[in-house]
């Protein structure tokens, strides 16, 4: 998966019509809350294999952060 379809993933997952980049901040983003935290573990799971659990993603601020985490 490349950044592009990263974030296009992303906007699927948090079910929204943002235009996301790299940059976007988690907090910023009305649909950003604890359903969209458990939609983005299940995710990162699925499409690359990686764990993570809540605490991760306090520390998480943006989509760029949670695509550093994928390895992207």
């Amino acid at each position: 998966m490349n950044k592009e379809e990263f974030l296009t993933n992303m906007q699927d997952v948090l079910q929204t019509e943002e235009d996301l980049n790299y940059e976007t901040v988690l907090e910023d983003l009305d649909e950003w809350d604890s359903l969209s935290v458990m939609a983005t573990m299940a995710f990162l799971e699925k499409n690359f294999n990686i764990k993570t659990t809540m605490k991760d993603y306090k520390e998480m601020k943006t989509i760029g952060d949670i695509a550093k985490k994928a390895g992207l």
